[in-house]
């Protein structure tokens, strides 16, 4: 079981949408932070997935388990 805060969810669930924003906006981008470089304790997210429209969030944290959360970047068309 998993056990976590719902504030700590929503925190990497809004993060997680500020990276596919990043990557949407920046086609080149691979990878994104909120502050440059990273911390201990601090998200990380990477594009991610076949279609290049996932975005997968790692903590550097040993209990944080990564999360990828699928077709959340929009691809132009």
């Amino acid at each position: 079981m998993r056990t976590i805060h719902l504030s700590e969810e929503l925190e990497q669930i809004e993060f997680a949408k500020r990276a596919a924003k990043c990557f949407q906006e920046n086609a080149k981008f691979r990878s994104y932070t909120d502050g440059g470089e990273i911390q201990p304790g601090g998200l990380l997210a990477l594009r991610w997935g076949l279609g290049d429209d996932c975005v997968l969030v790692l903590k550097l944290d040993e209990a944080h388990v990564p999360v990828n959360y699928q077709q959340l970047v929009k691809v132009a068309t």
